[in-house]
């Protein structure tokens, strides 16, 4: 193992002497560097199960400004040592203990980190208990950044943070969140409008990342298949690509947001009629879900329903819909 960029640029590094600790693979690596190369220069990291301490130290030699590093076995301690033994002593801090002892030593000083890696041995459930231990001692900085290494099968559940997206090398997993505020904008979306449109920008001047969901409407008979409609919402908002998730959801609206930690829902009104309706969902999904709702009055007044006609009767609907989703109307 060697270091892969920055100022300690192919330094070499010491392995593990047996198989109980598991290296991060240079490819892996790599990659999880690329993600963050915004977000490291003069930064605070926490390297949760730091194991031989590659990252800690690749962190360093790409610019952070602190690493606090952590290990509760001591074949894996001497190895960072080692792996240390090269790096300016003023940039980083080694703890002995488990996750939760590191954690909570970092947080007594009061400390922040912009960003923190959890890589902890696969099968046992680890990260979701890092995840909920990291919100509970507030170590993570608004907007900070959590890497986690997994297994696929090894399933991550948080209600606080924001996934902004996950990536596969082989049978690892990289998970990518954000500590951000989040809110949910739901709908059947049977085409998604301009009126769509305003109300996830409006729902994005409140919350740092929006999930944009596709509910069932038994009501009602969907033109488009779902594929096809997250295409044409991400199509629709391609300026925010980083700040949303578009996915499709078979149950109901407070079912989502209580599982992915969402307190508010943005739906938007177009008439007094709509806003009937959408007041008694309200207080329905904030007395069976204790989710709020916020209701935005639409600036286009638009309906999916309008779009749909226009459409049989072969009449123009490029003003009522974002010119970059029009080619996925001819889409079924």
């Amino acid at each position: 193992m060697r270091v892969i960029s920055g100022i300690y640029r192919g330094r070499k590094l010491a392995s593990p002497l047996n198989n109980a600790v598991r290296p991060t693979t240079d490819k892996v690596k790599e990659a999880v560097f690329a993600i963050l190369q915004n977000d490291l220069p003069n930064a605070t990291v926490i390297d949760l199960f730091s194991g031989t301490g590659a990252i800690g130290v690749e962190a360093v030699s790409r610019g952070a400004k602190k690493v606090y590093m952590c290990d509760n076995t001591p074949a894996s301690l001497d190895v960072i040592k080692q792996n240390l033994s090269f790096v300016d002593k003023t940039k980083y801090d080694l703890f002995k203990g488990d996750y939760t002892d590191c954690l909570r030593r970092i947080a007594s000083k009061g400390e922040q980190a912009d960003v923190i890696f959890v890589d902890p041995p696969y099968y046992k459930g680890i990260p979701s208990k890092a995840l909920a231990t990291i919100e509970r001692l507030n170590v993570l900085k608004k907007d900070g950044i959590v890497i986690v290494e997994r297994k696929e099968s090894d399933a991550v559940d948080t209600q606080r943070f924001a996934l902004l997206f996950t990536r596969k090398y082989g049978e690892t997993c990289i998970d990518v969140y954000r500590n951000y505020t989040k809110g949910a904008f739901t709908g059947t979306f049977d085409p998604f409008t301009l009126g769509h449109r305003y109300v996830a920008e409006k729902a994005l001047e409140e919350v740092d990342f929006l999930h944009v969901v596709i509910l069932v409407n038994e009501e009602k008979k969907a033109k488009y298949s779902i594929d096809n409609r997250i295409d044409m919402i991400k199509a629709s908002l391609p300026e925010y690509k980083k700040r949303i998730k578009v996915e499709f959801f078979d149950g109901l609206a407070i079912d989502y947001c209580n599982k992915n930690g969402i307190k508010c829902i943005y739906r938007g009104v177009r008439d007094d009629k709509d806003a009937v309706y959408e007041k008694e969902m309200a207080e329905w999904n904030k007395r069976h879900g204790d989710v709020d709702t916020v209701l935005i009055k639409a600036e286009n007044t638009v309906s999916s329903t309008m779009v749909k006609r226009l459409l049989e009767e072969n009449q123009d609907v490029d003003q009522y819909v974002y010119q970059d989703a029009v080619r996925f109307l001819t889409r079924r």
